[in-house]
């Protein structure tokens, strides 16, 4: 039984029992009390992993995703802040608060084909009203920085959200509201434009 906990981990990008029982929809003390009993929901944990390979997921066996998938369940990290090294993000010693679950088989602009993503809660009003304080800024990491996008910038020890411009030989990060100082991006140096802004979550109310 544990075993199959820890390809859900492994395939969803979770880390603990706790984010498993949030990504299967349960409380943690249900998933506790069935881990206990060694009798796991497996009807529910078929459900909600349906887009992973039923041999791999309950016997380790053949491929992790079926290749015909139905659903693409993808977990999300959200991250409230950045260990930047050397300009460049260290996620694994980033403090992190919880993963967005969610279905992108259909696909959102920016997000279709991409597993690789991560929610930033964005401080302060910088980029406001595109997204303001306390947003979970989606971000892909696999998009290439392009003038006039939203990028996720490191600078020196933190992260902030900028919008790109081009100028000459350089490449301009921008806030929306004009009192953060502009980031000068050498071609260079693009390895500090972590990744494209591509959806926007906002509490309501």
């Amino acid at each position: 039984m544990n075993a199959i906990l820890e390809r859900i981990k492994e395939a969803y990008h979770l880390e603990t029992d706790a984010e498993v029982a949030d990504f299967l929809n349960i409380k943690p003390s249900t998933l506790s009390m069935q881990k206990n009993r060694g009798r796991l929901d497996l009807k529910r944990i078929i459900e909600r992993c349906s887009d992973l390979n039923k041999n791999w997921l309950l016997d380790g066996k053949g491929e992790k995703r079926a290749v015909d998938g139905v659903n693409t369940q993808t977990s999300i990290p959200v991250y409230t802040s950045l260990d930047i090294k050397d300009l460049k993000p260290d996620f694994n010693n980033s403090e992190k608060v919880g993963s967005i679950h969610t279905d992108i088989s259909n696909g959102f602009d920016g997000i279709s084909g991409s597993n690789n993503l991560i929610g930033y809660v964005n401080s302060g009003n910088g980029m406001a009203p595109t997204v303001k304080e306390n947003d979970i800024a989606v971000i892909n990491l696999d998009e290439e920085p392009a003038p006039g996008a939203i990028f996720l910038i490191a600078s020196s020890q933190e992260a902030s959200l900028r919008r790109l411009q081009k100028e000459q030989n350089k490449l301009i990060a921008e806030s929306h509201n004009g009192k953060e100082n502009p980031i000068e991006i050498g071609f260079g140096d693009l390895n500090r434009c972590i990744g494209k802004l591509v959806w926007v979550l906002r509490r309501v109310g």
